[in-house]
């Protein structure tokens, strides 16, 4: 017996005290169960707290242990918080946390739960509220590449005012870039590729961390759909 799993344990006991029923070992396992039930709400609580801390996959696993009791006070509150209230808090924290893809995942899981009629509406606004804020997240960081775009062309066209001329190599690690790197204003940028320079001209593609990607000459920016 698993003193981490108390559900299979207690589970395990019953069953085979009901196998047992008719000899005498069975009365010495109704002893032996008291201790194991008594863990048994301890271990919701704790599960509960691990919830609330965002350590879902470890409250998840006792849960799912408690759950199979339903003949038992902790078993059944375990069946009932896994049957909404996980999946909402988890998708809640998520999303409080910006981790937009993993609140979506939960959220979709809970509205694949057989869910009654008054719970299937919350859920649908779960899903709402993650395709709201996922829709926020992409417009600022979109928002923060195209800055960071603009800035890598400025840094470029007063590198020529200062030389006389374009590096004749550019990349992210580029010495023209290092203002903007040590500012942080380059975080939204995975890649500058395609750099060309010809004289008073050069062109170069920059590519976003969300895929999105600008061609940038020394006339202007212009989005590559």
């Amino acid at each position: 017996l698993d003193p981490a799993r108390p559900g299979a344990a207690v589970a395990r006991l019953q069953e085979f005290a009901r196998r047992n029923r008719a000899y005498s070992i069975a009365a010495t396992v109704e002893k032996d169960l008291g201790p194991w039930k008594g863990q048994l709400e301890p271990a919701y609580r704790h599960a509960r707290d691990l919830a609330r801390d965002g350590r879902f996959d470890e409250a998840q696993a006792i849960l799912v242990d408690l759950a199979q009791l339903p003949g038992e006070p902790a078993g059944r509150m375990a069946q009932a918080f896994l049957s909404f209230e996980f999946h909402q808090l988890k998708a809640s924290q998520l999303l409080l946390k910006g981790d937009t893809t993993g609140a979506r995942a939960a959220a979709t899981e809970l509205r694949n739960l057989p869910l009654d009629e008054t719970k299937r509406p919350e859920a649908e606004r779960l899903l709402d509220s993650v395709g709201m804020v996922d829709s926020a997240v992409r417009m600022t960081r979109t928002t923060a590449f195209q800055s960071a775009a603009r800035s890598i062309h400025v840094a470029l066209l007063s590198s020529f005012m200062d030389d006389g001329r374009y590096p004749d190599t550019f990349s992210l690690d580029s010495p023209v870039l290092a203002n903007l790197r040590n500012t942080g204003l380059l975080r939204t940028v995975s890649g500058i590729t395609d750099y060309a320079v010809k004289g008073d001209e050069f062109s170069l593609i920059v590519t976003g961390q969300n895929g999105e990607r600008m061609r940038i000459t020394n006339t202007g920016l212009d989005q590559i759909p």
